[in-house]
């Protein structure tokens, strides 16, 4: 099994990219792919990393970085404390299981998200 956990603030534009992500798989019949809201992240997505399902994370990043990420890209960032602003990146630097993170830096339409989708599932597929 797969899980797509998405990331995000669902009040607030654009960081409720995850969110609608996440609305628009629901919709969709995807076999052996589970979908996850996962809120605004941190150390409460922990229980989502404890089977052995490959994880992909969906999230919006305020700053330009590079769409498809892994732990090994993580492990090279500077976090040394927790705090709210990186919450999610403390946790991923962190964690020892292997997952990949699909950051959307880009202005994106939210009435058009079929290519994001369509890149995330291809993403998923890959893993």
């Amino acid at each position: 099994m797969k899980k797509i956990i998405c990331i995000g603030n669902r009040f607030a534009y654009p960081d409720n990219f995850g969110i609608l992500i996440y609305e628009a798989l629901l919709k969709l019949d995807l076999e052996d792919i589970k979908v996850i809201e996962g809120g605004v992240g941190g150390d409460s997505l922990a229980l989502h990393f404890e089977d052995d399902a490959k994880i992909l994370l969906v999230d919006y990043a305020s700053e330009e970085m590079p769409k498809i990420m892994t732990q090994n890209d993580i492990a090279t960032f500077d976090i040394k404390e927790y705090n709210h602003a990186n919450a999610l990146m403390y946790f991923l630097k962190m964690t020892q299981k292997e997952y990949t993170l699909y950051l959307c830096s880009d202005t994106f339409d939210e009435n058009n998200l079929d290519f994001y989708i369509e890149d995330i599932l291809q993403t998923v597929m890959d893993l």
